[in-house]
């Protein structure tokens, strides 16, 4: 025991001051000069004074703080991997924002949903002119034009949202074109079919049963809402996407 207490006197904890403005700092310890180094306070080319020698030297001297502890020091530690989070990896992705994430949930799983809802609630609609008028045939084209540009729009809405979840760079670029392709083509449509019904005999509707008035009238709310969540994507997007961690 005594021997012990005896090493405990003879090496005591080495003590630092360091060099600032021609004053001594200190006394410090090594774990408090590595902290300083870390957050930048000091460098490595600040003089530097130990108890154990009785000289100045940069720290870049001392074998204490070679280059190897700073680089270590300094260097950020790279992401932790995406399965080390709790989030299912399948849809969502833990680095990215809560509105990107809605994003990926939209793009991925339902849009497609949606689609398949606004094609059967076509079918059960069918066209608003009666089949005794010419200009049927023609609301007919256009309804078989917007469901073929929604399909494409879903799938590429699709991939960009994939994209996204991977956290690749094109995945915002594929999504904010798509639903700029998505309101141009539907408003030219929307002008096509007011046209159309405008330029046909209004005796020539079609007539709807209630229950499909309803469906219509529901599909309709559920596109408003769709629209509007889509709209509130690209502004945000288009605002935020250069800071999101992609590559």
């Amino acid at each position: 025991m005594h021997e012990e207490n005896n090493k405990t006197i003879e090496n005591p904890p080495s003590q630092w001051w360091l060099a600032k403005h021609g004053v001594a700092e200190g006394p410090l310890s090594h774990q408090e000069i590595c902290d300083a180094l870390q957050s930048n306070k000091i460098s490595l080319a600040d003089y530097a004074h130990s108890s154990n020698e009785k000289e100045w030297k940069p720290l870049t001297a001392w074998s204490e703080f070679d280059s190897g502890t700073e680089e270590a020091g300094l260097q950020s530690p790279p992401a932790p991997p995406v399965e080390s989070y709790p989030t299912d990896p399948l849809i969502t992705n833990p680095r990215l924002p809560a509105m990107a994430n809605w994003i990926c949930i939209y793009t991925l799983q339902i849009a497609p949903w949606l689609w398949f809802l606004y094609v059967i609630s076509q079918m059960t609609y069918g066209t608003v002119l009666d089949e005794k008028d010419p200009l049927m045939g023609v609301e007919a084209l256009a309804m078989f034009i917007s469901m073929l540009v929604s399909l494409g729009v879903t799938i590429s809405l699709f991939i960009g949202g994939a994209r996204l979840r991977a956290l690749s760079r094109s995945g915002p670029n594929i999504i904010i074109l798509s639903i700029v392709v998505a309101t141009a083509v539907h408003l030219l449509l929307s002008l096509w079919g007011i046209g159309i019904i405008a330029m046909a005999d209004q005796s020539n509707f079609a007539s709807k049963t209630v229950a499909v008035e309803l469906i219509n009238y529901f599909v309709v709310i559920v596109e408003l809402c769709e629209w509007a969540f889509l709209l509130t994507t690209l502004f945000w997007l288009r605002r935020n996407a250069h800071f999101l961690p992609l590559t």
